[in-house]
């Protein structure tokens, strides 16, 4: 082999090891990765005439109201606190104590509003008569003591007595439909 053969042969190794160890369909351009360029602070992008090239999903347009979707038209009635059934039901003191004390220790399992939920057994059932917590002191046992067997921890160590018996209060209150979803309004007298 002669001298100026050899950078010729040397060369020609290099590049077919650089093809054979570099993946198959990408190229070896080292520039910088493209970036997407958003337009100004301020700028709208006219979507009518430029090309819809979005595959799967489609341009968005904007609301023709300017009335926000949960503001009510004008002259709508609007709901009463003190009616049944509607949200806002005045509640006893102890009732209302028992809907924030559910819905910090209790809905996450039992379903906000003591709404049945897949999770956990359905209160409604549970307070209602021949169910497994029908009486005051039997739900007060079974949220106080828990029912590890079925997941339920106890919450003696997290709420009181008083606490326990208010949350009966709310959950019996939901269950003989006096107290709706929502939340309730407490009694001011």
């Amino acid at each position: 082999m002669t001298k100026s053969a050899a950078p010729l042969i040397l060369a020609l190794w290099s590049g077919w090891a650089q093809i054979a160890c570099s993946p198959r369909g990408q190229t070896t351009d080292t520039g910088p990765a493209p970036v997407d360029s958003a337009p100004p602070a301020g700028t709208s992008i006219d979507t009518t005439t430029a090309p819809d090239t979005a595959v799967a999903t489609p341009p968005i347009t904007p609301s023709q109201s300017s009335t926000p979707v949960d503001t009510p038209p004008s002259g709508a009635q609007q709901p009463s606190a003190d009616r049944a059934g509607g949200q806002g039901a005045q509640v006893t003191q102890a009732e209302y104590e028992g809907w924030r004390q559910y819905s910090v220790n209790c809905a996450r399992c039992h379903g906000q509003d003591v709404l049945p939920n897949p999770v956990a057994a359905n209160l409604l059932l549970s307070v209602a008569p021949g169910g497994p917590a029908s009486s005051q002191e039997q739900f007060v046992q079974v949220v106080s003591e828990g029912r590890p067997h079925r997941g339920m921890p106890a919450f003696k160590s997290i709420m009181s007595p008083d606490q326990i018996q208010a949350v009966y209060a709310y959950v019996k209150g939901r269950a003989e439909k006096r107290i709706p979803p929502g939340r309730p309004a407490p009694h001011t007298d």
